[in-house]
Formats: C-alpha cells, sequence, structure tokens
C-alpha cells in the first residue's frame, strides 16, 4: 500500500473550513434559538396587552367608581396580575387597567362616559311644567322628543311667527316630571371638587410663569396651580394631569394652551378667541367669550345651591353664558335643585354658537344659536323686545340627527360606557 503525504496546508484549509462550518452552525442555532424567544416575548406581550385592554373595556357595562384598586389573579401558570382602578376626572370616569405576566406589564388609561346610538338617542327632553313648549321663528327640532302633555305649538314674538313646516321634525313622547338622573356619585364628586383639600406636598404645586409649558402625565400624582385671589392663565400652556384652583375667579386667556386640565374656581371667564380642551367647573358662574373653539371632549360644568330667596340686582348671576360665534364640543351641565330666579336663564346660548354634544339644565335655557345633540332640561325662556317668554326657544336649532354616532358624553346611569379618549 501506498501513502501519499497531505500537504500541511490543505490540512489547515480542511480545518479552517470545518471551523466555520461551525461557527455558522452555532450562529444558526443562536438565531432560531433568539427567533424562537423573540416570537414567546412577542406573543406574550400581545397577550398582555390584550388581556389589559380586556379588563378595562369589561367594567364599562353599568360603570360605577370604587375608591380602592382591584388586584386579581388571572392566570396562574402565567403568573399573570391585573390591577384596575376607577375615578373621576372632571365629570368624566376614568378608568386605569394593568396587566402583568412573568414580570412584564402593559398599561392603560382612559377618559370614559355613556354612548347612544343614533336611534336611541334623544333630541329634546323637557321636563313636564304643565306649559306647552312654543317654537318662533327658524327654529328647529330635529329627533325624538319628550315634551310635556300639552305638546308643542306655534308662537310670534313681535310679529315673527313661526316658519317652519313642521313644529317637530322627529317622533314626540310623553314627559316625566322629572328628568333623567345623572348618578348621584357624579353628582357629590363634582360638588366635591369645589371644597375638596389641598394637596400637602410642594412637589405637587406649580408655580406659572409666563412662556412656560408644563406637563404632567396622568400615570403621576395630579398637580396644582393655585391661587386665593384671581388668577389670570396668560401666556401659558398646561398639558394633563394639572388641576387649576382659585378661591375667587380664573381668567383664561387667548394666548393660553389648556389641554385636558380642570379648572376649577366660584366664577371663570374665558376670554375671546380661546381655543383649547379643557373642563371648567364652578358654582356661581362661567362666561365664554366670542369666537371660542373649544374642542372635545371639553365641558363646562356649574353646580349652584338652591336660592332660598330671589337674588338682588347686585348679586352675582348664577348661569352658563356663551357668547357668539362660538363652539364647543363635549359637555354643558347645570345642576340647581331650586332658584328664585325665574325669569333668566341659567345657560344661555348666544347666536351662532354651536354645541355639539350634550346639554343638561336642571332649570331654564335660552337657545339662540345650534346644539347638534341632546338637551335635557327643566324649561327654555327667552328675553326678547323688551319682554321675557317662557318655555320658548326663539331661533334655535336642535338636531341629534347631525351629531355623529361615536359621540361618547352621556354621563346617565344605565348605558354601556365607551373610551371618550386614551389618556397619557
Amino acid at each position: 500500500m501506498k501513502f501519499h503525504k497531505i500537504k500541511a496546508g490543505a490540512l489547515q484549509f480542511a480545518i479552517m473550513v470545518s471551523a466555520i462550518i461551525a461557527v455558522l452552525l452555532s450562529v444558526f442555532i443562536v438565531l432560531v434559538h433568539s427567533h424562537s424567544l423573540f416570537e414567546k416575548k412577542s406573543n406574550l406581550l400581545i397577550e398582555t396587552i390584550q388581556q389589559t385592554e380586556h379588563v378595562l373595556f369589561a367594567e364599562l357595562t353599568n360603570f360605577s367608581v370604587k375608591k380602592d384598586t382591584v388586584f386579581n389573579l388571572l392566570e396562574e401558570e402565567k403568573n399573570r396580575t391585573s390591577k384596575l382602578h376607577k375615578s373621576y376626572w372632571g365629570i368624566y370616569g376614568k378608568v386605569y387597567a394593568q396587566t402583568e405576566t412573568k414580570g412584564k406589564g402593559f398599561e392603560r388609561l382612559a377618559l370614559v362616559s355613556g354612548w347612544q346610538s343614533n336611534i336611541d338617542r334623544t333630541a329634546l327632553y323637557l321636563k313636564e311644567t304643565n306649559r306647552p313648549l312654543i317654537v318662533v321663528g327658524n327654529t328647529k327640532i330635529q329627533g325624538k322628543s319628550y315634551l310635556p302633555a300639552r305638546g308643542v305649538r306655534a308662537g310670534t314674538i313681535s310679529g315673527n311667527s313661526y316658519y317652519g313646516s313642521q313644529l317637530v321634525y322627529g317622533t314626540i313622547l310623553k314627559s316625566n316630571e322629572t328628568l333623567p338622573k345623572l348618578s348621584q356619585q357624579l353628582k357629590n364628586h363634582l360638588a366635591f371638587l369645589q371644597k375638596m383639600p389641598l394637596p400637602t406636598d410642594d412637589d405637587l404645586y406649580i408655580n406659572l410663569k409666563q412662556g412656560k409649558t408644563y406637563t404632567n402625565s396622568f400615570t403621576k400624582p395630579v398637580k396644582t396651580v393655585f391661587s386665593r385671589g384671581e388668577l389670570d392663565l396668560f401666556d401659558v400652556k398646561l398639558v394633563g394631569n394639572i388641576i387649576v384652583r382659585s378661591d375667587t375667579k380664573i381668567k383664561v386667556a387667548a394666548s393660553s394652551c389648556l389641554k385636558d386640565v380642570i379648572l376649577i374656581a366660584p366664577e371663570i371667564e374665558i376670554e375671546s378667541n380661546t381655543k383649547g380642551t379643557f373642563q371648567a367647573i364652578t358654582s356661581k358662574q362661567i362666561s365664554v367669550g366670542k369666537n371660542c373653539e373649544l374642542a372635545y371632549p371639553s365641558a363646562l360644568v356649574l353646580t349652584a345651591k338652591d336660592d332660598v330667596e330671589v337674588p338682588s340686582n347686585q348679586e352675582l348671576k348664577k348661569h352658563i353664558f356663551i357668547d357668539k360665534n362660538t363652539s364647543i364640543k363635549g359637555i354643558i351641565c347645570y345642576l340647581q335643585n331650586e332658584t328664585k330666579n325665574r325669569f333668566e336663564p341659567q345657560v344661555l346660548l348666544k347666536e351662532n354658537t354651536t354645541l355639539e354634544g350634550f346639554l343638561y339644565c336642571e332649570q331654564q335655557i335660552e337657545l339662540l344659536g345650534n346644539v347638534y345633540g341632546s338637551i335635557y332640561t327643566s324649561g327654555f325662556i327667552t328675553k326678547q323686545y323688551g319682554s321675557v317668554y317662557q318655555n320658548h326657544i326663539y331661533n334655535g336649532v336642535i338636531s341629534s340627527t347631525e351629531l355623529i354616532d361615536e359621540y361618547v358624553g352621556f354621563p346617565f346611569e344605565n348605558l354601556d360606557y365607551k373610551v371618550v379618549k386614551w389618556l397619557y
């Protein structure tokens, strides 16, 4: 047998090729393992996200607020737990949900409120007061309406009669002697906001400076801007989980930029040309100037004490006043069981104003503008040509069909709730 010598270079080449193949195989194995591990982690994250949303959405049926955070064990074998907390942010509900799986967590936070479909939505609910509703001028009521037993009639004010072809463009049903109720829990919360204690931690206060931007996440403790005297919001930007409070009055300048914050004071004045998305909550008066644009989901809320006697001329009128050419998307709400001021409107929408959403007034409304959505009220009043006309609408428009079906913002009991907006 003959033996052939192999050159050392060839042997080295073979060893090098083998090493390269081994490295490539190792890299391939690591890649396959990494891909498999990444896929498992991705699937776990997707399941965690889906479970978080499931926990949140499950709480929107028969929504009610509970003070305590609720902890649940969802799947023991996957070490999956959930945390849920429900509260209010102004007039809207707020839901926080978190799911944790094997140490990995995901959280969602949303504003929520009641929803009605176009079919179920009410255009007008006028409480039974043994008086008919009188429509005058270019008034138009379109959609399902609940009216007193004496119904609706055409009227005349200073020679101006009713110009429509129908008194109501939609179904007419009989109203009750009481308005559909807002949640008592919500009403208690709105009243509490105006007397709640101030924070004791100095780190939870914001000292405003002109030209500055202040942002606070809803996952962090709420921060407060406070003044015992009149508070002017001029050339500042406030975003997120912030409450602005004054013991007397808040003025919002057009140079300010407010997003998702809450204003609380006995009197709130919003200057003309202001744009923003915020809630104003007061006990005496809210006035909104001309050409303002308050985006969805804004809210103007007044919770007034009952009048024990007729207010004097010098006393500040309790009302929500919306001036001409202003647009509001969201909620207007006036809460007061009894008033002695029978000849003044408690909510006044001037000419060319537009509300897209929900108007709830336990007293009287003067409607000279347009409401695309729903009105619930105890009565209407209009002051024209030196006279006061009760239960009259003069040139006002109410249309539930003009409001998009996706609108969320009816804070009634016994409604399914949906997400108003996701918070950050």
